[in-house]
């Protein structure tokens, strides 16, 4: 028997996000561009829900696509970045 751990499937946001992404795998510089897409699907994803129960949420038509544009550069920042080369003091 595999004692491997059940993970369950992501949210239908999170997995509609890695599938529009996966067709620009190849201009991911990150070591491990499947996991960095993770990353970047849940980082937007807490981003949206954070903003939802903030007390001065983001409001207006205006500046919610100026945040989502603000997440997509931070996104798009992230995942044209090599990994930071990492010392034994890090």
């Amino acid at each position: 028997m595999n004692p491997r751990r059940h993970e369950p499937p992501p949210p239908e946001i999170h997995r509609l996000l890695l599938e529009a992404a996966a067709p620009h795998a190849h201009q991911i510089r990150r070591s491990d561009p499947e996991a960095a897409l993770d990353t970047v699907a849940r980082a937007l994803l807490g981003a949206c829900f954070h903003n939802s129960v903030r007390p001065d949420p983001v409001t207006g038509e205006t500046a919610r696509r100026r945040y989502a544009d603000e997440l997509g550069d931070m996104a798009i920042a992230y995942l044209l970045t090599p990994d930071r080369r990492r010392t034994t003091r890090t």
